[in-house]
C-alpha cells in the first residue's frame, strides 16, 4: 500500500521528516518497506514563461527561445519541438539537471547557438501521460497560463510530496486506508488527528417510514 505525506497531512500535523515517520511507524509494528520521493529527478526543474521565438539562422526546424524564469536575465534554450508558442509556460530542465530517465542536461551550442537548458516533455518528466494530446507527449510539455513562473516544476505538477510505500499484513487492517496510517502516526507522535467532516445534506420532504413498511415475523430470531 502506497500513502502520501502531503495526504497524511490532511489529518495529522506531521512535524518530522519522512524519515522519521517510517521509522516510527515500522518499529511500531507498521512496515514502512520503502519511501518514494515523487519530486526525484526534478530537483533542478523549475517553471518558465517564454518570451520570445525566433528561427534559428542556421536551421529549418529549430527555434531559439528565450524564457522568463524568475530571474533578472531571460535564459535562451535552442529546440526542435514544433509545439511551443510565445506565452506558454513550460517545464524547464537547468544546467545541472539530472532527469529521472538519467538525462543530464549540460550547457551547449546547436548549429553554432548557445543553449542553457532543455524545455521538458512529459516523458522526460515521468509523469503520467494518459489522455496527454500527443505533441505534449512526444513534445514539450505546456502547463497552464496561470503558473507562476521560476517555481519547483514539481510544486507545478503536484509532484512535491513524498510517498510511504507499506507491506502490511492481515492483522493489521485497521491500518489498510490513510486514515488508519494518520491514526497510527496521531498515536506514536501524540498530535491530535482530524477526521473528515461528514455532511449528508438532505432535502426530500418524504420520511423513510412513509416509503417503506416493515414487518417482523418472528422477533425471537430478529428483535428489530
Amino acid at each position: 500500500m502506497q500513502v502520501s505525506i502531503k495526504w497524511l497531512k490532511d489529518y495529522v500535523d506531521i512535524d518530522e521528516t519522512a524519515e522519521e515517520i517510517a521509522d516510527r511507524l515500522t518499529m511500531a509494528g507498521v512496515p514502512v518497506e520503502r519511501i518514494v520521493r515523487a519530486d526525484e529527478g526534478l530537483e533542478k526543474v523549475i517553471t518558465g514563461r517564454i518570451e520570445k521565438i525566433v528561427p534559428h539562422p542556421d536551421s529549418d526546424h529549430l527555434l531559439v527561445c528565450q524564457l522568463n524564469i524568475g530571474r533578472d536575465d531571460l535564459l535562451q534554450i535552442v529546440t526542435g519541438a514544433s509545439n511551443v508558442r510565445e506565452g506558454h509556460v513550460v517545464p524547464v530542465a537547468l544546467v545541472g539537471s539530472i532527469l529521472p530517465d538519467g538525462k543530464k542536461i549540460s550547457k551547449g551550442k546547436l548549429r553554432g547557438i548557445p543553449s542553457n537548458g532543455m524545455m521538458c516533455s512529459a516523458g522526460e518528466l515521468a509523469i503520467d501521460i494518459e489522455g496527454l494530446p500527443d505533441e505534449q507527449i512526444h513534445g514539450i510539455y505546456i502547463l497552464p497560463d496561470d503558473t507562476p513562473v521560476g517555481i519547483p516544476a514539481a510544486e507545478a505538477l503536484g509532484l512535491d510530496d513524498v510517498v510511504l510505500e507499506f507491506e502490511l499484513t492481515a492483522n493489521r487492517a485497521d491500518c489498510f486506508s490513510v486514515i488508519g496510517i494518520a491514526r497510527e502516526i496521531a498515536a506514536l507522535t501524540g498530535k491530535e488527528l482530524h477526521l473528515p467532516k461528514i455532511e449528508v445534506g438532505e432535502t426530500a420532504e418524504d420520511n423513510a417510514s412513509d416509503l417503506v413498511t416493515i414487518q417482523i415475523a418472528d422477533a425471537d430470531l430478529c428483535r428489530r
